[in-house]
């Protein structure tokens, strides 16, 4: 009954084996140097002598992106040169140990037919390799452009809804210009080496001009902006984010996060500074200890 190969029921069955992911304290180190830390501000992300290191939040992207390889996944006809990232939720359960060994669990929840592409809800639940303590949860959307009307749902339960941005002026703007050499520092700190980013030919063929940045690089300064602005730079105190990406960053532009604070959560969304354009949208974060208006929310 499904047209392009696209199965939904086929790819939600499918369970893969588990993925192990080592990482020492200099990986988590390089990470956080390719979302922008600074030696001086964020002396705990990136020297493993301070007190109270501590990798960033989004380092879990790392073993995630390894983990969620849905290149030849069964009930799925997967394109990489028509391949959007188009969501991304993460849930920690615990801060990320300074250095261990994770085991990563990917499942396809759903597979969206939204006519103009199919979107890939696909999870990845992390847990460390050594205790088995539950660390992480954090759902990639795919958009694969045409490759919908496959005859699938348009909707999903499974689906993680960004925020809808308040109305009136933000509570707070940070802005932190990204180097030029960003995307070739991002790439060896998440593991993430699509040519995209840093091959000016493989770019062309992807219709870009030039190599850009990954969005998941854009979701970690917007990140670190939230936990500045609202958690005293604690990234203890990060329990959830969830952005959608829908413009691309060039490396060397400013990116400009505008954050509301709307009690329970912090809701924000992340401009090119030069441009004015909005390339990270619909996002909040949730931090522990922030409360909501007249009650705690779980």
């Amino acid at each position: 009954i499904y047209r392009n190969k696209m199965d939904p029921k086929i790819a939600k069955a499918h369970k893969p084996e588990p993925v192990e992911f080592e990482y020492t304290t200099r990986d988590a180190i390089i990470y956080a140097l390719g979302v922008g830390c600074k030696a001086k501000e964020d002396v705990r992300y990136v020297y493993e002598g301070a007190e109270g290191f501590m990798p960033l939040p989004t380092y879990i992207v790392a073993p995630g992106l390894l983990a969620n390889q849905i290149l030849s996944w069964p009930g799925i006809e997967f394109d990489l040169t028509r391949i959007l990232h188009g969501e991304q939720y993460i849930e920690l359960y615990a801060p990320l140990p300074a250095e261990t060994k994770l085991r990563s669990e990917t499942r396809v929840v759903d597979l969206l037919d939204k006519g103009s592409g199919a979107l890939i809800m696909s999870e990845v639940t992390t847990y460390d390799a050594y205790s088995g303590k539950k660390l992480a949860m954090q759902q990639f959307g795919t958009f694969q452009v045409g490759s919908g009307n496959f005859g699938g749902d348009r909707t999903s339960s499974h689906e993680r809804k960004g925020a809808d941005i308040p109305k009136r002026q933000a509570d707070t703007i940070l802005s932190d210009p990204t180097s030029v050499d960003q995307a070739a520092l991002y790439r060896m700190g998440s593991g993430d080496l699509n040519p995209l980013h840093i091959d000016p030919e493989f770019a062309t063929l992807g219709g870009f001009k030039t190599p850009i940045l990954h969005g998941l690089c854009s979701l970690g300064f917007a990140t670190r902006h939230v936990l500045k602005a609202f958690a005293n730079n604690d990234a203890a105190l990060f329990k959830a984010v969830k952005v959608r990406f829908s413009s691309p960053v060039l490396p060397g532009q400013t990116l400009e996060t505008h954050m509301w604070d709307e009690g329970d959560r912090v809701v924000f969304e992340t401009k090119v500074k030069e441009t004015g354009k909005t390339v990270v949208s619909n996002g909040y974060v949730l931090l522990h200890g922030k409360k909501g208006r007249g009650q705690a929310k779980l």
